[in-house]
């Protein structure tokens, strides 16, 4: 089986056909949440008159609504839709010739289309909240999530009053060499992550902790409680030697 799986991968005409196949299911994915958008449009068409200022004005009001309400209906079909595509997925090391890494890259191709299409518009919103929760994250109470970046949120734990910054990257998987690496990752209670920090997996992060902006947590780290993590500031490289040396 795995000689097969791999033949498909690296064979050129196997994998287009496959990739053609994931594009066609991604786009009845995107579909099917644009549905009640378009309806919305459509019947509010059907009742105004387009012949004068005031309905030309009302459908472009039902257009901006019904943006909004396809990123808000988005979010549920695609965290239903993948929730189900990462069904079975637990924390370890799977080969990309593996069924799971096919099944992996079918929901990653479909996570980065939300990604880049709705996520950044819902960032820090409860609607995005809900469709980590859907995925399979636990998440706990006043938590709040100014990122569009958390990958792989089933293997993710958040605790309470838990705030992460914008354009911060919580990924619960990695590759090395020829493996695709899952991770659980764990943040406890009171914790404070800041601005475009990057968090890898098999990570545990204590309560009252505080992440700095910028900040670079490698795999398998335990930061313990009421921990204090900064990056390394802009400073000469004079005084870094001097640090060194020190």
């Amino acid at each position: 089986m795995k000689k097969i799986l791999g033949f498909l991968l690296t064979n050129p005409i196997t994998y287009s056909i496959g990739a053609i196949i994931n594009y066609v299911f991604y786009g009845v994915v995107f579909g099917v949440s644009m549905v009640p958008s378009a309806y919305l449009v459509y019947f509010v068409s059907q009742k105004i008159d387009l012949n004068n200022i005031l309905g030309i004005l009302l459908l472009c009001l039902t257009i901006g609504v019904s943006i909004y309400l396809f990123f808000i209906v988005a979010l549920f079909v695609f965290g239903i839709v993948e929730r189900i595509l990462v069904i079975g997925f637990k924390p370890g090391r799977y080969k990309t010739s593996s069924f799971t890494f096919i099944r992996w890259l079918t929901y990653s191709g479909l996570h980065i289309l939300l990604l880049n299409t709705v996520l950044p518009f819902m960032a820090g919103s409860v609607f995005s909240r809900i469709f980590y929760r859907i995925l399979g994250a636990k998440i706990g109470k006043n938590v709040f999530i100014n990122t569009k970046g958390l990958h792989d949120a089933y293997l993710l734990e958040i605790g309470d009053n838990v705030v992460i910054g914008g354009e911060t990257n919580i990924s619960c998987h990695i590759f090395e060499g020829n493996e695709l690496i899952l991770g659980k990752i764990k943040i406890g209670n009171n914790t404070l992550i800041g601005t475009d920090c990057y968090i890898m997996p098999d990570v545990t992060i204590g309560s009252n902790c505080s992440i700095g902006l910028y900040s670079y947590v490698r795999k398998k780290r335990v930061i313990e409680d009421k921990s204090m993590i900064m990056a390394i500031p802009g400073i000469p490289a004079k005084k870094v030697a001097e640090l060194i040396r020190d």
